[in-house]
């Protein structure tokens, strides 16, 4: 399996498509902060919003910057270029027989870009992180920064994990039935912008379990990025949630993958 995960990554690294996902990015990162910066109103919308989000205001140091991109919403659908990177790429480019005629069985194949996925996300997330942080002092100062920061954001990283796993999973399970990009991104899409309705009315029906409503993407993510906010065992039962999809999503796509015709 190690072989596979480091013949996708080399792939990866000669191709342009991740390296397009950081610049992009990157881009997003430096637009947002010099716009905050120059911004004279106190306000500023940028981004996709959960219903957890912090709000939109300047931020006063540059932790908080930091933070307000790690809160952003752009998480969830960059992901997904990660998924079309990796598997996509196997249907466009009309190399799935040679992908699924290795002699490694189909299920270690999709174990090995399963991994391959969650480490571009953690790329992802460190440069990106990196950037807003440099960013974020040049603009807004050092104020902010202390060692219990820095362990709250190696806590977000480590409590993303699962939710990195479900949107990979989510999205190479829709390549796999549908075998068109075009049709796995706008299914992916239409449910990232769809499942905040999903889980408020959840939690309606089940009003004792309020986790339900911060289990959606968007506001996973927002919640992961301010965990040290919300109650544990609300963080804990969202986390049990995302594991519950990580495997249901995996098993079905992997299941999919091992017996999809090649022919």
């Amino acid at each position: 399996m190690i072989k596979l995960i480091k013949a996708d990554l080399f792939r990866l690294t000669k191709g342009s498509a991740v390296r397009n996902v950081l610049i992009a990015g990157i881009a997003i990162i430096l637009f947002t902060g010099i716009t905050m910066y120059n911004s004279g109103s106190g306000l500023f919308s940028f981004g996709v919003r959960s219903s957890v989000s912090v709000g939109g205001s300047v931020p006063a140091t540059g932790a908080d910057f930091v933070r307000q991109m790690r809160d952003d919403g752009f998480f969830p659908f960059f992901i997904l270029a990660f998924a079309v990177a990796i598997l996509g790429a196997d249907y466009s480019a009309g190399t799935i027989r040679n992908t699924l005629s290795y002699f490694t069985g189909r299920k270690s194949v999709y174990a090995a870009k399963c991994i391959t996925g969650l480490l571009c996300c953690l790329a992802y997330s460190a440069v990106c992180l990196g950037v807003s942080m440099l960013l974020g002092v040049i603009l807004f100062g050092f104020e902010g920064f202390s060692a219990l920061y820095f362990w709250r954001l190696l806590g977000q990283i480590v409590l993303s994990l699962p939710l990195f796993l479900g949107m990979i999973g989510i999205g190479y399970c829709l390549l796999v039935f549908t075998r068109r990009s075009s049709i796995a991104i706008a299914a992916y899409i239409f449910g990232m912008l769809f499942a905040p309705s999903l889980t408020y009315n959840l939690y309606q029906i089940f009003p004792s379990a309020g986790w339900l409503q911060i289990c959606d993407p968007l506001s996973a993510f927002s919640v992961v990025s301010r965990f040290w906010e919300f109650p544990p065992l609300m963080v804990a039962l969202m986390l049990l949630t995302w594991l519950a999809i990580d495997a249901a999503v995996i098993s079905i796509g992997m299941h999919r993958y091992e017996t999809v015709d090649i022919d």
